[in-house]
């Protein structure tokens, strides 16, 4: 049995041994910043540096407090409302901002980002395949 899939979007990125890449533009207040941020279907929730959070004038602990466990440790971070763009989808977003700065990188997990789309990754040609998940197929 074979299936087709459809998506509105592809993007090539670069072979990395840091994940898989992608330019994420977050919104918050009127204020809009980009970053990059790695693909990452095995992290609960999205998860960006304070510096981000700095850049679109958020008070970060003025959110939701939040508690972390990664490979390397534990961390605190606070949930803020915001607008998520990666590759043109948006959507509205919880997304997690550290306490501390020095994040070594930022995630896009599975609450706040690949619940809202449709994501197909061929790695071994770099080809990452996006729809927003409400969006008609094509």
């Amino acid at each position: 049995m074979s299936f087709q899939l459809n998506f509105s979007r592809r993007n090539q990125y670069e072979d990395s041994d840091e994940g898989i890449p992608l330019l994420v533009i977050l919104q918050f207040g009127g204020v809009e910043t980009e970053c990059d941020a790695k693909v990452d279907p095995g992290a609960q929730y999205c998860l960006f540096s304070r510096e981000v959070a700095e850049r679109l004038g958020l008070d970060v602990e003025n959110g939701v407090k939040s508690s972390f466990r990664t490979l390397a440790g534990s961390l605190v971070a606070y949930g803020h409302d915001v607008r998520l763009i990666t590759l043109g989808v948006i959507s509205d977003s919880i997304v997690y901002f550290a306490k501390d700065h020095g994040l070594p990188r930022n995630l896009l997990g599975r609450i706040g980002w690949l619940r809202r789309i449709r994501l197909a990754i061929i790695d071994y040609d770099q080809e990452l395949y996006l729809s927003d998940y409400n969006e008609e197929e094509i």
